[in-house]
């Protein structure tokens, strides 16, 4: 064999130095010094982080093409844990591209849920189009992860805890009256309630079920859809969203509503069966033509940015295709990480953290087990688990 003619130098220390430079740069204000260094760097490394942080010089210096370029190239090396998303959304907002901008932040949600500053840019820009569901549901996430608690944050918390207080009281109105009977004075409070507070489960639930009693199912439709995306495993909200569907005549939906019922119902056997029928009787009546419609809307709702409705759309489609379409497949995945991505970490601490714990490394399982408890809610098994192993030390 032929010896080689060449040989390869080791230029670490040289890149690590610079490294250390251009972030020393960067952090004493000097941008364009860091942003010359890190382009030195592509000459023998690439890596996401490169790019992102290369993107970030670009950004601070206001060259928005090209900071977008570097994030783009930054994603398209990691697609999952990148703050790169953040950026991106900072200059489609700037741009006044409100639906990228949305897009781009959920992204950056799905990666760090408890970021506060993701969480307000989503509220507001929610509230920037008029969408009040969406726009609450993050403001309740940022009170939830705020630690720089400063007028900003009290000016929000007030806003809310007041407008729980009204939806509260006129809950109560609602009760009242009807127990004395009177469902249409019940449905003009709660109509002002979900006006007022539209995440609540319990008001939503109500009032489609009043709806439904008024033989008015399209606006049960509204308010049980909007509860079951609240609560996906509600069964008394399938039950009644499956009676509407079939009230309406919509049969595609209602056999999906019956499918997702099925699980929930697998140990009452007499509900289980006669479930089991309603979803064999109503196996006939979709079609090729029945799944596109969903999955129109469902592409509807992802391009509005309603990403709490695509998902349904996007699972109905899902479950009228037994073999479903990649790209199906890849919405409904990003979706899910959108709207749910604390589920997902949740269950990745509680693994580590036990596995560390039964090691004998509380110091380090109790790192996880407190992330457990700041994404679940005191009532969950999740939150107790974790509390019960937390360790002083």
């Amino acid at each position: 064999m032929a010896s080689s003619d060449y040989y390869i130098i080791d230029n670490s220390d040289i890149e690590n130095k610079k490294l250390e430079a251009a972030k020393n740069h960067y952090s004493k204000g000097d941008y364009s010094s860091a942003l010359k260094l890190y382009l030195t760097m592509l000459n023998t490394s690439i890596s996401y982080k490169l790019y992102y942080e290369i993107g970030r010089c670009y950004y601070k210096l206001n060259d928005l093409l090209a900071a977008e370029e570097y994030f783009k190239k930054s994603i398209g090396l990691e697609s999952l844990k990148n703050q790169s998303y953040l950026y991106l959304g900072n200059i489609y907002y700037k741009r006044e591209d409100i639906k990228n901008a949305i897009e781009n932040w959920a992204s950056a949600y799905a990666y760090k849920p408890d970021d506060e500053s993701v969480c307000l840019n989503l509220a507001t820009s929610y509230f920037s189009k008029k969408m009040s569901f969406q726009s609450i549901f993050y403001y309740k996430k940022y009170l939830k992860y705020a630690k720089d608690r400063e007028r900003a944050y009290f000016a929000i918390k007030n806003t809310i805890d007041n407008y729980s207080h009204q939806s509260s009281e006129l809950m109560q109105k609602a009760q009242r009256a009807i127990t004395s009977k009177n469902n249409k004075q019940a449905i003009e409070y709660l109509d002002l309630a979900v006006k007022i507070m539209p995440v609540n489960f319990d008001t939503n639930l109500l009032l489609g079920k009043l709806y439904l009693e008024e033989n008015d199912n399209m606006h049960a439709m509204i308010y049980l859809k909007r509860a079951l995306a609240l609560d996906s495993k509600s069964l008394d909200v399938l039950q009644k969203l499956s009676s509407v569907f079939i009230n309406l005549g919509d049969y595609t939906a209602a056999y999906c509503s019956m499918r997702r019922l099925l699980p929930l119902v697998i140990h009452n056997q007499q509900e289980y069966l006669k479930t089991l029928q309603l979803v064999k009787d109503l196996d006939s009546s979709f079609d090729e033509l029945s799944y596109q419609g969903h999955k129109e809307w469902a592409e509807k709702y992802y391009d509005d940015n309603n990403y709490h409705m695509a998902l349904m759309e996007y699972e109905n489609c899902a479950i009228l295709k037994e073999h479903i379409q990649t790209d199906v497949e890849k919405r409904l995945e990003k979706l899910k990480s959108f709207l749910y991505p604390e589920e997902r970490i949740i269950k990745a601490c509680i693994e580590k953290g036990s596995e560390l714990y039964t090691d004998g490394d509380y110091k380090n399982s109790n790192k996880y087990f407190t992330k457990v408890m700041l994404f679940t809610n005191e009532n969950s098994a999740e939150y107790k688990y974790a509390k019960a192993r937390m360790v002083n030390i």
